[in-house]
């Protein structure tokens, strides 16, 4: 409808000091990270007194700025302390509104070149790294799991994948591996732990790896253990009868 076309939500007020220093593209994701900001306070969801968390795939519609370019964003924002990310999630961040303020107020012309040189960087330093770690981050937040601990195991292998040798997984990978595991576990907690763990320790990135390993480690075990078994239960006694009283 007309009336959708002129609302002013589908609109974004970038700063015209902000695109001279920080060049078009990052303006602009400036401004909606802000709008994202507002938002955040707004609904309350402000994670640990700072951080708010931001839909990529949104700003990407809105702003027409792929991923990847906004991690680059991210890189290049982060030297200059405009924002902070989230140890561990890419996803996550602090913007930093005073330091951003004051960045668009100031007349030092030095400064202004200063940042101007480091966000304009068309390659930053670590833009792979965090293609990685943005790519793990969100299969980790993929996981469908209950049980905190459990979860946390999941991830632990995630990690373990994606950072091994071949380094890769899918979504799809994942639920097939968690169906896998809660159909063989049939609840219990322990055994779903062993079998991530087994999972793990071996990087398999199929479920049915990991219970065909774990199953050899168990039968394994068992028949050391019978053996053991069997050892104590022949071993023959010293027969104190057959002891002379006589002292030496």
């Amino acid at each position: 409808m007309l009336i959708d076309l002129l609302n002013s939500q589908n609109y974004i007020m970038v700063n015209m000091d902000a695109i001279s220093i920080l060049g078009l593209n990052t303006a602009v994701y400036c401004a909606e990270l802000l709008n994202v900001y507002k938002k955040a306070v707004i609904k309350e969801k402000i994670i640990e007194d700072k951080y708010f968390r931001i839909d990529r795939e949104y700003i990407a519609e809105r702003t027409s700025i792929s991923i990847e370019e906004q991690l680059k964003c991210d890189l290049n924002l982060v030297k200059v302390n405009i924002i902070n990310r989230k140890e561990g999630d890419p996803d996550v961040i602090v913007f930093n509104v005073e330091v951003f303020a004051s960045l668009l107020s100031s007349e030092d012309v030095k400064l202004l070149d200063n940042v101007a040189k480091k966000v304009k960087v068309e390659k930053p330093k670590g833009i792979n790294n965090a293609k990685k770690e943005w790519i793990i981050a969100n299969l980790k937040n993929s996981v469908v799991c209950s049980n905190a601990e459990l979860l946390q195991a999941l991830r632990g292998w995630i990690d373990t994948i994606c950072n091994s040798e071949k380094g890769y997984l899918s979504e799809v990978q994942i639920r097939l591996f968690k169906d896998t595991l809660d159909k063989y576990s049939g609840g219990d907690l322990d055994l779903a732990l062993n079998i991530v763990r087994e999972a793990t320790v071996h990087a398999y990135r199929d479920c049915q790896w990991a219970i065909n390993s774990y199953e050899r480690s168990k039968q394994i075990r068992q028949s050391n253990n019978k053996l053991i078994q069997n050892r104590t239960t022949t071993q023959k006694k010293t027969n104190l009868d057959g002891i002379g009283d006589e002292t030496f």
